[in-house]
C-alpha cells in the first residue's frame, strides 16, 4: 500500500511536466507529438482530480477497485462497550459475544461475523495478518482510522500462547488496536473461516 499524498505529489509532478511539454511542442511546431500529450495530460488529470477527492489514505489495486466500484455491504451485528480505568479508556466492538457463542449456528437474521484474510505461517501453528484490506473493510464502516501494514500474530512476538488468535496495533492514530480472530463455523452450509470476534481500542499506548 502506498500513501495517497504520495502518489499525488507524482501525478502533479507529472502533469506539470506534461503541461510544459504541450507548450514546448506547440511552440516548436511538433504536432506529431501533440495528440499523445494531451491524452496523456488528460489521463493524468483525471487520475488527479480522482487523488483529490477519494478518502483513502493508502492505495493498493484492491483499495481503489473497492473505491470506485463499491461492493455490497455486509451488514455486521456487533455490540460496542466502552471501559474505564485509572491508565486507559477502552472502546470494545464484539462481533461474537461469549466463546460458546462461536460454536452456534446463527441464522439468516443474524449476520455473520467478518471475515478476517490471514495466512498461515511456514510452522502451521500461527498465522499472520499481512494484507489488512479486510480488518480496513471492517474499520471503515466503525467509521475508525484504517491501518497501514499487516502484523503478524502477537503470540509470536511475546512467545506467550495466551497471545494466539491476537493481532495488535501499537501505532494506531487513537492508541493501541487489538484485534481478536476466532473460528466462525455454519455446519448447515459447510462454512468455516477466521473472523474478527473483538476489536479493541485502548487510548493506552503499549
Amino acid at each position: 500500500m502506498v500513501a495517497t499524498s504520495t502518489i499525488k505529489t507524482i501525478v502533479t509532478i507529472l502533469l506539470a511536466i506534461d503541461v510544459i511539454w504541450l507548450i514546448y511542442i506547440l511552440f516548436k511546431g511538433y504536432t506529431e507529438s501533440l495528440v499523445r500529450t494531451i491524452v496523456a495530460g488528460l489521463v493524468l488529470g483525471v487520475v488527479l482530480y480522482y487523488l483529490q477527492t477519494t478518502s483513502l489514505q493508502y492505495l493498493s489495486f484492491k483499495a481503489v477497485k473497492n473505491d470506485l466500484f463499491p461492493p455490497d455491504i455486509p451488514q455486521y451485528s456487533y455490540l460496542r462497550t466502552e471501559e474505564d480505568n485509572q491508565y486507559s479508556h477502552r472502546i470494545i466492538y464484539t462481533f461474537m459475544l461469549t466463546p460458546s457463542e462461536s460454536a452456534l449456528e446463527r441464522t439468516v437474521e443474524v449476520p455473520p461475523p467478518p471475515e478476517l484474510k490471514l495466512e498461515m505461517d511456514p510452522g502451521g501453528q500461527t498465522f499472520t495478518l499481512r494484507d489488512p484490506e479486510s480488518l480496513n473493510f471492517v474499520l471503515e464502516q466503525l467509521n475508525l482510522p484504517l491501518v497501514n501494514k499487516g502484523v503478524p500474530e502477537l503470540s509470536t512476538i511475546t512467545g506467550n500462547r495466551h497471545d494466539q488468535g491476537i493481532y495488535r496495533f501499537d501505532d494506531y492514530p487513537l492508541g493501541t488496536l487489538t484485534v481478536e480472530r476466532s473460528l466462525y463455523q455454519n455446519k448447515k452450509v459447510a462454512l468455516s473461516y477466521h473472523c474478527i470476534s473483538r476489536i479493541i481500542i485502548d487510548s493506552r499506548k503499549y
